[in-house]
């Protein structure tokens, strides 16, 4: 492991010979300035001091909620930082702290951490400023590290989001011609088995074909069906019937050494839940528990009731009201270890080496959505067993939505306010509160998923905030599309003129706010607006 050696450095002597600084004196951050200023206060960033041999003189208190290390143990030992670091992001770093001390000039990049404790992964921005004497001897760094987990969430899930409609387009064209391929097949056996004679020795291979080919169109169908849903729709289901469509799909892709059986509680099983984004949680789970076999064995998918709910271990969620309704998942497969159940359901966590760490967290926030909850019990070498527990339809969820809704468009409107952070957003927001609107305020760079699906907030409009630096402003009204269809857009220039914006942006929206419109007409103008769509 070697330390980066600075360019403007007088003497052979190396970085990692120099001697740390013995006092506060000595150091480039004046203990009577950061430091004692932010001993107490709860800073959003942390902040340290660190030294050309990456060992910490100073670092703010809230470092150990984000690393498992407390400022002391930080200070204690010289190792800390690059016990943190992930392992496959050490090697660039070292690269950009060598760039940032030869050119004497700060450096800001994003990387992964671990928390000691958890395991748990964070992605962090840093903004690392060298300190470099006049004689061009490195004296050590100033640190800013700001946590920006949930972003990088949310640009995942944009970019997965972007490829999955693009491969739902390419393959739902494929299905069809593969269907219409089919049904020529399908119709032609047809056809030659009733011109043969039972005892034809073709008969029987006629008879196969039409067969197979019935059931490769209705495979077909099936495939074509997940693409065609559209998330966001809740509605009644028995989830046996859910159950049994899954197992008759998944059982066609998985490998021969795998015996996949259903095992369903009774008749029915009323759930009220979005099918579409179930059918993902679930079919993700199965393929999950294939892949921990690589060997073979069983998986089962199994329903049940439950008048009382059991002791569960590792549950993340919401605990349903009762009676209630199970869903099992369950292998033979290598299972989990118990150091990592605690922190499976966590965004970035995973032990695959090419996984992505969101596929466990995006179910929990699915199941947490219908006011279920899903655990895990599982024995290294012994397989895994995932549950999700769901509350038992009682027929009146539909109605207490309409009428949550419904008071929800009597009392007040509720937008969600996008544009740039700064001073024409706050604005903004202030106004409209001020006139009994019920304002969310976001950025590109959140993730629009989680605000316009949450069950939290029930949004009249999204009201866009168009001003002529924002990049993504011609992508935002086909991403609140794609999570809400139904959700009306508002865009009202800022800085601009509407002649200024893209056309197809423009085309877009629902209402457009000339920018020239005074406060009083573009309130008076909103409010009828909502008025009639309600």
């Amino acid at each position: 492991m070697h330390n980066p050696v600075p360019a403007k450095l007088t003497s052979p002597q190396r970085i990692k010979d120099l001697p740390a600084p013995a006092a506060p004196s000595e150091r480039f951050l004046p203990r009577s300035g950061l430091e004692g200023g932010m001993a107490g206060l709860n800073w959003p960033c942390v902040v340290f001091s660190q030294r050309p041999d990456f060992s910490l003189q100073f670092a703010s208190p809230n470092i150990k909620e984000l690393t498992g290390f407390d400022a002391a143990a930080w200070c204690a030992h010289r190792d800390r930082f690059w016990e943190v670091i992930h392992e496959s992001d050490a090697a660039d770093l070292r690269q950009q702290f060598k760039h940032a001390v030869q050119s004497n000039s700060p450096v800001t990049s994003t990387f992964r951490i671990r928390h000691a404790r958890t395991g748990r992964v964070a992605y962090i921005q840093e903004h690392r400023q060298p300190i470099i004497n006049p004689d061009g001897v490195l004296l050590g760094y100033e640190v800013v590290w700001l946590d920006v987990t949930r972003q990088t969430i949310a640009e995942k899930r944009l970019s997965t989001a972007a490829w999955k409609e693009t491969l739902a387009v390419l393959t739902l064209g494929m299905a069809h011609d593969f269907t219409n391929v089919i049904a020529g097949i399908h119709s032609l056996s047809e056809s030659f088995l009733v011109q043969v004679d039972g005892q034809h020795p073709f008969h029987e291979g006629l008879s196969l074909i039409k067969k197979s080919s019935l059931q490769a169109s209705q495979l077909v169908q099936r495939m074509i069906n997940l693409h065609l849903g559209q998330t966001g729709e809740r509605n009644y289901h028995n989830l046996n019937d859910i159950a049994g469509d899954l197992v008759e799909l998944v059982k066609k892709i998985l490998p021969r050494r795998i015996q996949l059986a259903a095992e369903l509680s009774g008749p029915q099983l009323p759930v009220h839940l979005d099918v579409v984004e179930f059918r993902q949680v679930v079919i993700n789970l199965l393929l999950n528990a294939a892949d921990a076999m690589p060997r073979g064995g069983r998986l089962t998918l199994r329903t049940s009731r439950h008048e009382k709910l059991p002791a569960l271990e590792n549950m993340k969620g919401v605990t349903p009201r009762l009676p209630c309704i199970c869903l099992t998942i369950q292998d033979t497969g290598n299972g989990i270890k118990q150091r990592h159940l605690a922190s499976i359901f966590d965004p970035f966590f995973t032990t695959k080496a090419k996984g992505s760490g969101l596929g466990l967290y995006n179910a929990r926030l699915a199941i947490e959505k219908l006011q279920g909850a899903i655990s895990v019990v599982s024995k290294e070498g012994a397989g895994t067993s995932f549950q999700i527990w769901l509350p038992e339809a009682d027929f009146s969820e539909s109605s207490r939505q309409e009428k949550a809704a419904q008071h929800q468009r009597q009392t007040r409107h509720s937008l969600l306010l996008l544009g740039l952070p700064g001073e024409v957003l706050d604005k903004t927001a202030e106004l409209l509160r001020s006139h009994n609107y019920h304002i969310v305020t976001a950025t590109a760079s959140d993730s629009l998923a989680d605000l316009l699906q949450s069950s939290d907030y029930h949004f009249n409009g999204v009201f866009l905030l168009a001003e002529p630096n924002d990049p993504a402003l011609n992508s935002l009204p086909a991403e609140v599309r794609q999570q809400n269809k139904n959700v009306k857009l508002v865009l009202k220039p800022a800085g601009c003129n509407q002649d200024d914006l893209d056309a197809q942006l423009l085309s877009d929206i629902d209402l457009l706010l000339n920018s020239d419109l005074s406060e009083a007409d573009m309130l008076l103008k909103l409010k009828s607006f909502f008025d009639q769509s309600g």
